[in-house]
Parts: structure tokens; sequence; C-alpha cells
């Protein structure tokens, strides 16, 4: 089986190279056929050249770099990855050192089984390991229940936005045509297309590691953006519900 996860990329020059070490190093000892996909979002810092020249230096045969020169947003460039992966399992995970091994270990091996066609880890999964502040935990539930009211979640999601998750190859490459969302709110038109297929999800428990990185911390501006994307989902399915809110709060 071989896995494809995709690494969208932007302004992650002082610490990709730790990342993509980390990601290599496990996956050849735990899955030796894969692949890393970094997809650099615009090419507005040297992580493009640092990647590339590592790589070359050290003949890492397994990872491709790609992009495009104007940012555009984290849902475009995971897009753009696993359009071109070729993986059995297609995924994604952030390009920083924020999520522990022991994530991406539990997602592995759960979606090698036959059945499982997705695996989703969650923050709120009773054997999770993440401290979070009472306003993290508050503007997280907050998010999940908005998704739930307005979009098509598969049964059993209780958190969306992970930065890790797995799917099969034709589940995935099935819903990719019709996603539509380029910035944070990626995962919510992801869960959101494969919910109106019926296909049942697998979730997991989720782990972070102790030193975080400060760059990826999701600002009010992100958050924002988020909630505009799902409601926007919301009008694409066609809820009622969604489409009186949008009008009442005249979100653009």
């Amino acid at each position: 089986m071989k896995i494809s996860l995709v690494l969208p990329t932007y302004k992650k020059e002082k610490e990709v190279i730790e990342q993509l070490d980390r990601l290599y190093s496990y996956l050849t000892r735990k899955n030796s056929d894969f692949e890393l996909i970094f997809v650099i979002d615009g090419y507005v810092d040297n992580t493009r050249e640092i990647l590339e020249k590592y790589i070359k230096e050290n003949r890492l045969s397994k990872v491709k770099v790609v992009g495009y020169r104007e940012n555009i947003g984290k849902g475009y460039a995971i897009r753009y990855g696993m359009k071109i992966a070729d993986g059995d399992v297609i995924g994604f995970t952030d390009a920083d050192n924020d999520i522990h091994l022991r994530s991406l270990g539990y997602a592995i091996n759960s979606i090698k089984n036959e059945d499982t066609l997705a695996v989703i880890p969650s923050k709120f999964h009773k054997d999770s390991n993440v401290e979070m502040s009472f306003q993290r935990k508050f503007l997280s539930t907050l998010l999940v229940d908005l998704n739930k009211i307005l979009l098509r979640l598969p049964k059993d999601i209780d958190d969306i936005g992970c930065g890790l998750k797995l799917f099969k190859r034709d589940l995935i490459k099935k819903v990719l045509p019709v996603l539509t969302v380029d910035e944070f709110a990626i995962d919510s038109d992801i869960l959101n297309e494969i919910g109106k297929l019926n296909v049942d999800v697998e979730v997991i428990p989720f782990f972070l590691s102790k030193n975080r990185s400060d760059s990826t911390s999701t600002n009010l501006s992100a958050e924002l953006g988020m909630i505009r994307d799902i409601f926007r989902l919301s009008l694409k399915n066609k809820y009622f519900f969604g489409i009186k809110i949008f009008n009442l709060l005249s979100i653009k």
C-alpha cells in the first residue's frame, strides 16, 4: 500500500527540513512505499530552494516539491498536491512539527483496514493527548457545532480541523473534483462531500508535540475565514437554514 502525504507549505523555511527528516525516517521504517509532496503555497521565501537543495544532497527519492508563485491558501495547496498524488492512500499533514508522529502511526494502522476509507483524528477522542486553552477549546467546539448544523458530515465526527487526514485513493479522487475551498476550511469541504456519499469514517486519537511552533497558531482572521467558507459550503448544499443565516449576517 503506497501512501501519498501532501504537505501544504507556506513560510516554513525555518522548520521544513526537520519535518521532512522526521517524516521520511518514520515512513521508511513504517511503510517502505510512500511519497511526500511538499506544495509551496506561494514563492514568498526560500522554502522551495532549501527543500530542493536538501533533497538533492541527501538523495531523497521519495519527495516531490511543487508549487506556484502566488499565495492562494492551504485548501488550494492540498487539492493541488492530491491531484498529482498516486498513492493507494492519499492524505495531508502540516509542514511543521506540531503533530506528534504517534498520530500518523494511528492513522496508517487504521487506514490499512480493508473496510476503512477515511481516517479522521479528533482532539476530543477519549485517548487523545492535547492541551488546549479554554479559548481554543471553545472555538474548536463552536466550529464543530457550526459544521454539524450546516454541513453533511459523516456520522461520529466530533472534530474537524486536526491537521492530519488519510483517505483511500478511490474516495478522495471521487470528491476532489467538487472541492472548492482554497483556505483553512478545506477539512470541512472534504468531510461535507464524504458525508454526502454516506461513507463511514474512523475517528482516531490525536496527539500534539510538546514544543509547538508559534507560526501555525490560527488567528482571528483565519477563524472568521473558516466560518465564512462553512456558510458558503452550506449554500452549495442548498441547505435552507444555512441560506437564511447567510442572508441575515450578510457574510461576503
